[in-house]
């Protein structure tokens, strides 16, 4: 599981970077799945998939703008995935 939400930070990373790039669509896809095995883990797994969702929301807003709020949604799911990560150290 630490693997896959250092990857979900990693395709988070590269979406920032790169907005245009549509990856994350994938990463949530990839959280969802991984859900389902979360177990005790299953909500703060939800609230990390709720957080990279609205990272995926504000990817436009970013990719045309380079708004402050869109970076702030993404600066958001950064520290989310930062914070599952932690829990499985």
């Amino acid at each position: 599981m630490k693997e896959l939400l250092q990857q979900a930070k990693e395709i988070l990373e590269y979406t920032y970077d790169h907005p245009e790039s549509g990856r994350l669509v994938q990463c949530i896809d990839m959280l969802e799945e991984a859900k389902e095995t979360a177990g005790g883990k299953r909500e703060m797994l939800e609230n990390v998939i709720t957080a990279v969702t609205q990272a995926h929301h504000a990817q436009l807003a970013l990719d045309i703008a380079g708004d402050v709020s869109s970076s702030a949604a993404f600066g958001q799911a950064f520290n989310a995935l930062d914070q599952a990560i932690e829990s499985y150290s």
